[in-house]
């Protein structure tokens, strides 16, 4: 848990970067000829924060991956206000005295309180304000930063998938951030990650359909403490093993999480569940 007093989320405006003579090969900059003076960065750059190819010989491309990197990176886009908050926290809570998590019915959605904030969970079939929040979270920032197609469904052509948001809130209860969004669905089969071999026993397979947190909030915990909730609450009376959570075709990124999630307890390399996603 982060100490008192320090703010969840750093909020860091991206600022070009400073340049110095270079000889410049960009597609769109071939005329331009500067002598190198021998800096380390040149040429094509990857932001990794912002999932952004961009080459920063051009003056134009390093506006563009600034206005990009500070679309995903600024909080004001996910900002709740407390008076939202209010209105999907407004239901009877009902208490699990054998769960550290006090949950709530909320119509087709439920929140669980933890020590941070609050974690939704919202269905297909939900008409709300947090649902219509979600999906614009999700088409807006999240399958553009994983990687997914914008026609790829939220929900699934049979419905079955839910959205997990996790809500963090500043220590002094003043702000509200989502932190996180994770999509699951259920699977009757997934393979292993180191053999390939196919897993299909019957028992409950909680598939990740995809998992996203905000730049801001990374290495805070936040994905891992909505995997928890969603590993004791997706299936009523069922507290599924992290090694029966499968992850859809993983980035390189995707797998250290998956490993350092599903842990090693044999003493062999780690291994985890995946599968394919489906639209």
């Amino acid at each position: 848990m982060d100490s008192p007093g320090t703010p969840l989320f750093e909020i860091n405006k991206l600022t070009p970067p400073y340049k110095k003579a270079r000889l410049s090969a960009c597609v769109n900059d071939v005329r331009q000829a500067t002598l190198d003076a021998g800096q380390r960065k040149i040429g094509g750059q990857y932001c990794k924060q912002c999932d952004m190819l961009y080459c920063i010989d051009d003056v134009i491309e390093v506006a563009m991956h600034e206005k990009h990197h500070n679309r995903y990176t600024d909080v004001t886009r996910i900002k709740v206000s407390s008076s939202q908050l209010n209105i999907w926290l407004r239901l009877e809570y009902v208490t699990d005295p054998s769960s550290d998590f006090t949950f709530l019915l909320l119509r087709k959605e439920c929140h669980y309180s933890t020590t941070r904030g609050y974690i939704f969970r919202v269905l297909p079939d939900s008409h709300t304000s947090l649902k219509r929040k979600a999906e614009e979270i999700i088409e807006d920032l999240v399958n553009t930063t994983v990687g997914f197609s914008p026609d790829l469904s939220i929900w699934g052509w049979d419905r079955r998938r839910t959205v997990w948001i996790s809500i963090l809130s500043e220590v002094n209860g003043s702000a509200h951030f989502i932190a996180g969004v994770i999509i699951t669905e259920p699977l009757t089969s997934a393979q292993c990650s180191s053999t390939g071999k196919e897993i299909c026993d019957g028992e409950p397979i909680i598939g990740l359909n995809r998992v996203w947190t905000h730049p801001t909030a990374r290495r805070k915990g936040v994905a891992s403490e909505t995997l928890d909730v969603v590993r004791q609450r997706y299936f009523p009376g069922i507290l599924v093993p992290k090694s029966r959570v499968a992850f859809s075709d993983p980035s390189s990124d995707g797998r250290k999480f998956a490993e350092r999630y599903v842990g090693n307890s044999n003493g062999l390399s780690p291994s985890f569940l995946v599968y394919s996603i489906t639209k």
